[in-house]
């Protein structure tokens, strides 16, 4: 009886070892994935962030070049508009130089 009861005792000391370790695994299994989480969540962020830092980047290029892009535009109208100035300016004196040209003998004698 006595030996029995040592058998007993000593499958009730294993059965709460055994139960012991599997709470700890079970505490350090909640514990990798909660770091995981953690280390997961954190290197998301550092992504986004690079992400939307490289986004600005782009943003701001594409600004750069629109604006770019205008004052092109612009400085070509007020050039445009400056020769065809000149070009009404000069005309009617080229023409007549061409009519006085054509209308005009010169004697050579």
């Amino acid at each position: 009886s006595a030996s029995s009861s040592q058998g007993i005792h000593t499958l009730l000391e294993a059965e709460k070892e055994a139960s012991k370790i599997v709470t700890q695994a079970r505490e350090y299994r909640v514990k990798r994935l909660n770091n995981a989480r953690t280390d997961a969540a954190a290197e998301i962020a550092t992504i986004q962030e690079r992400k939307n830092r490289e986004l600005a980047e782009i943003q701001k290029k594409s600004v750069d070049q629109e604006e770019l892009t205008q004052r092109i535009q612009k400085d070509t109208d007020e050039r445009m508009n400056v020769i065809r100035q000149e070009f009404e300016q000069k005309k009617q004196l080229a023409v007549q130089k061409l009519v006085e040209a054509v209308t005009t003998v010169e004697s050579s004698a």
